[in-house]
């Protein structure tokens, strides 16, 4: 059986639920003032000439002192919040339509993509993979699941995997964006592990 772990698709989801109000909040601020609050303006004149030569005045909305200042804030803000919602949706869109593979095994090893989506994944041997668990892991945003790998050779285990922590000889897999729970997946990946060392050990 082969063993292939991807990024939820339900997490994936909730990322593009959460990028579409920031793009939509952005674009608020930046052009239509329709549900954002409108910087700070009074009332102002100035000179229209018309075809004939003749200059009137004319009552238009400016923005005083502080509104020029909200105005800046509110660029700044938007830009924010347009490049970052955008950059979240797209990324997410496209998880979606083209899921890229975390974590496959098979009766050869294991790959691990650990340097994004167009660097060559980590290839492991069985005979290299010396024990396998799940558990928790404390990080910034409190406990979260992973797949711990230790193996044979402390050098093997990259400086600084995206999605993970070094800490030799152990790799510290983060799962809580993954397909399949964490526990899930170390049992089938154990399940190769025992099954080498017993081949190894009789064959």
């Amino acid at each position: 059986m082969i063993v292939r772990v991807h990024r939820s698709p339900l997490r994936l989801l909730g990322y593009a639920l959460v990028a579409v109000p920031m793009v939509l909040l952005a674009l608020d601020m930046l052009f239509f003032y329709r549900y954002y609050p409108n910087p700070e303006m009074t009332q102002g004149t100035r000179d229209v000439q018309a075809a004939d030569g003749s200059v009137t005045q004319e009552t238009v909305q400016v923005y005083t002192q502080t509104g020029l200042a909200q105005r800046r804030r509110d660029v700044g803000w938007g830009a924010v919040l347009l490049a970052g919602g955008s950059v979240l949706l797209a990324w997410a869109l496209a998880d979606l339509v083209a899921p890229r593979r975390l974590l496959a095994a098979d009766q050869d090893g294991m790959s691990l993509w650990l340097g994004g989506r167009r660097g060559a994944p980590l290839r492991l041997a069985w005979g290299e993979v010396v024990e396998v668990r799940s558990g928790l892991r404390r990080d910034e945003a409190g406990e979260v699941p992973v797949l711990s790998l230790r193996l044979k050779a402390p050098e093997q285990v990259p400086v600084r995997p995206r999605g993970g922590v070094a800490e030799p000889p152990w790799l510290h897999l983060y799962a809580g964006e993954w397909d399949r729970p964490a526990h899930e997946v170390a049992a089938l990946v154990e399940g190769y592990v025992t099954g080498f060392r017993n081949w190894e050990a009789y064959g």
